[in-house]
C-alpha cells in the first residue's frame, strides 16, 4: 500500500501520483533524488548540509498522512511544542525537527519542563515554544531575565502561540492526481482545523501586555508575501516561496532591533538585556515540524541559529502548556522508573512490550505438548545387542577405518583363546562360574 521515498527510511502512501518526491513540499527542482539538499545559513562562508535532516522534505507526507487517511482513519497528531516520543516526534506541532537542525550544528541539545536551578546551572541557549496562546506570566519573565543576565552570551529565544500546523498541513497536502473522495477528506479536515484555531483565537482579548511584547488583534490569517528587515536575514531567501502565516501584530519595545518582518509587522526582534540577548518570533510558521519541510524556512531557521553565535551551545527547549513552566527551587527527579512505571515510558514500554511477546511465543515453541502424552519404551539394560551398539558408534566416531578393524581383530582373538580355555578344563557339574568375563560363543567370520 505505501511506496519508499528515495534514501529514506519514510513511506508514502500509494494513492499518491508517482512524482510527489519531486514536486511536493520541501524538495528542489535540481535534486534527482527528490530528496531536499540544503545549507542551514552561510556564516563565515560556512554551508552545511544536513545529514541526519536530509529526510525532511518527505517527512511532511511519509510519516503523517499514511496514518492519518491510509491506516483506518487515525487522527493526526497536533502536540504542540515537545520533541520526545514517538507521537511528538510526528506531530505537526512539534519541535523536533528544529531540535535535529540545532544539533547538526554541532550545539548540544537537550529539554526540561520548569524554571529550575539546573536550567540556570545547563543552559546558556533556552528556547521555547509554549503551548498557551496568551503571553508569559510576569513571575516567568523576571525569571528568565535574571536567567540571561547573570552570564554573558545567554539567548532566549521565545516563540508566540498564534499558530497552528494543523490547518497550514492540510492546506500544503499536495493531492495533484488523486481522486475526487480523497479531495472531500482533505477539505473536511482542512474546514475542521481552521474552525477549531479560529474559536481559540477568538477567546483571546484584543490587547495583551508583557514586558517583552504587546500582542494586539484583529486575530485574522495573512500569508508571508514579501519580508524586510536585516540585510543578513533576508539573504539567500527566496520571499515568494515562502508559506509563513501571521494572525496577530507582535509590538516589539523601543528598545528591540527588529531582525525580520513583513509590512511593518515584526516577525523576529532581538532586544539586548545587558550581556545576553532575548530574541522574539512571532510563532512557529517556519520553526515547528511541519512547516520546516519547506526549504525556504529551513534557511530562516539556519538565519535563528546565527544569531545565537558560532560556538556549540547548550539548548534547551523549555516545554510547557497553559499557564507557562512552573518555578521550582528543586529541580525534577529523573531518577531510573521501577516496575509498572516503565510500561508509560517511551521507548521504554515499546521495548518492554516486544520484550514480553518474544516471551511469550518463546514458551509456546518450548513448553507445551500437543496431544496425549505417550511413555516410550524402556530399553533392557542386559541387551548385549544395545553394547554392540554404542561400541560400533564409538568406532564410527573415530574416522579411523585400521583402527576399528584392529580392535575388532583383537576382539576375535580375546574371545578364542577364552573358549579355547573353557573347552579343556570345563568346570565341574554344579559348581558356580567363577568370576570374569562370561563365556560368549566365537562370533562367525
Amino acid at each position: 500500500m505505501m511506496g519508499r521515498i528515495q534514501g529514506s527510511g519514510f513511506r508514502v502512501p500509494s494513492f499518491l501520483p508517482a512524482s510527489f518526491p519531486s514536486s511536493g513540499l520541501g524538495t528542489q527542482s535540481g535534486n534527482p533524488r527528490g530528496l531536499p539538499s540544503w545549507s542551514l545559513g552561510t556564516r563565515g562562508g560556512r554551508r552545511l548540509r544536513g545529514s541526519r535532516s536530509c529526510w525532511l522534505g518527505g517527512w511532511l507526507i511519509g510519516i503523517l498522512l499514511p496514518g492519518v487517511l491510509g491506516c483506518g482513519g487515525a487522527e493526526l497528531q497536533d502536540g504542540y511544542g515537545q520533541r520526545n516520543g514517538p507521537a511528538v516526534f510526528a506531530s505537526v506541532n512539534g519541535t523536533a525537527v528544529f531540535a535535529e537542525i540545532c544539533e547538526d550544528r554541532g550545539h548540544t541539545v537537550f529539554s526540561w519542563p520548569l524554571l529550575s536551578p539546573r536550567l540556570d546551572q545547563r543552559a546558556d541557549t533556552i528556547v521555547w515554544f509554549p503551548d498557551d496562546f496568551l503571553p508569559p506570566s510576569r513571575d516567568a519573565c523576571r525569571w528568565l531575565e535574571r536567567w540571561l543576565m547573570a552570564r554573558p552570551n545567554r539567548s532566549l529565544v521565545y516563540v508566540g502561540r498564534c499558530f497552528d500546523a494543523a490547518p497550514w498541513y492540510w492546506e500544503n497536502v499536495p493531492l495533484a492526481g488523486v481522486d475526487a473522495a480523497l479531495r472531500q477528506r482533505v477539505a473536511a479536515r482542512r474546514k475542521a482545523a481552521r474552525g477549531e484555531l479560529a474559536a481559540r483565537l477568538a477567546a483571546l482579548p484584543n490587547s495583551q501586555d508583557c514586558p517583552w511584547f504587546t500582542v494586539r488583534g484583529p486575530y485574522q490569517r495573512r500569508r508571508v508575501r514579501a519580508l524586510e528587515g536585516d540585510a543578513e536575514w533576508l539573504r539567500g531567501v527566496a520571499s515568494a516561496k515562502l508559506q509563513m502565516e501571521l494572525y496577530c501584530r507582535m509590538a516589539p519595545p523601543r528598545s528591540a532591533v527588529t531582525l525580520l518582518g513583513s509590512e511593518g509587522e515584526a516577525i523576529v526582534f532581538a532586544r539586548p538585556l545587558r550581556a545576553s540577548r532575548l530574541i522574539v518570533v512571532a510563532n512557529g510558521s517556519f520553526l515547528l515540524n511541519a512547516p520546516l519541510a519547506n526549504h525556504e524556512h529551513r534557511k530562516l531557521a539556519g538565519k535563528l541559529l546565527d544569531a545565537l553565535g558560532p560556538q556549540p551551545r547548550r539548548i534547551a527547549f523549555l516545554e510547557s502548556a497553559a499557564g507557562g513552566p512552573g518555578i521550582s527551587d528543586t529541580d525534577p527527579s529523573f531518577g531510573p522508573r521501577l516496575g509498572l512505571e516503565l510500561m508509560r515510558i517511551w521507548p521504554t514500554n515499546w521495548i518492554l512490550a516486544h520484550a514480553c511477546l518474544l516471551g511469550i511465543l518463546f514458551c509456546f515453541w518450548r513448553f507445551p505438548i500437543f496431544g496425549r502424552p505417550i511413555q516410550p519404551p524402556s530399553e533392557a539394560a542386559s541387551d548385549f545387542g544395545s553394547h554392540i551398539d554404542a561400541v560400533a558408534r564409538l568406532l564410527e566416531r573415530t574416522g579411523d577405518e585400521a583402527y576399528a578393524r584392529q580392535r575388532l581383530q583383537h576382539y576375535r582373538q580375546m574371545v578364542r583363546q577364552e573358549a579355547a580355555a573353557q573347552t579343556a578344563n570345563p568346570p565341574p557339574r554344579g559348581a558356580a562360574r567363577p568370576p570374569g568375563r562370561p563365556y560368549t560363543p566365537t562370533p562367525p567370520d
